[in-house]
């Protein structure tokens, strides 16, 4: 049987809590990421999103259209402002077919695996979509 292990990417790139959203986009366009974990002393603590990052900037708080102001949004608000704490995660043996159920009943890009409280990778969406292409 499929399971998250076989899927997973557990190379990652990290974010802590106290990051500005600026250093985070930078991460995400380097890295490719749409989805980075939040971690404090390896312990994951939330998971922030583009569309987190899309939100924070078009916040109706923010009332000038001005490329000035939204930028002032990227250095001036925090990770733990507008991610997601305590998010759902799954463990490395669970099935395959309950994540996919879990990433499109709940409409997640992403998930993070987490073994023995530990954070190991995340499993996603392009992950499933890599191994079913594989297939051919």
């Amino acid at each position: 049987m499929l399971r998250v292990k076989d899927l997973m990417s557990s190379a990652l790139e990290v974010v802590s809590p106290d990051a500005q959203l600026h250093d985070v986009l930078i991460k995400m366009n380097r890295a490719g990421y749409r989805h980075l974990p939040v971690v404090v002393d390896d312990t994951l603590v939330g998971i922030i999103t583009d569309r987190d990052l899309r939100l924070a900037v078009n916040s109706p708080l923010v009332k000038e259209e001005e490329d000035l102001v939204r930028e002032s949004v990227l250095e001036d608000v925090r990770v733990d402002q507008c991610m997601t704490p305590d998010p759902q995660c799954v463990s490395s043996d669970t099935p395959a077919y309950e994540v996919a159920d879990l990433l499109s009943l709940n409409k997640f890009g992403a998930m993070p695996v987490v073994d023995d409280g530990k954070l190991i990778g995340m499993i996603s969406y392009i992950d499933f979509l890599k191994h079913y292409a594989a297939q051919r």
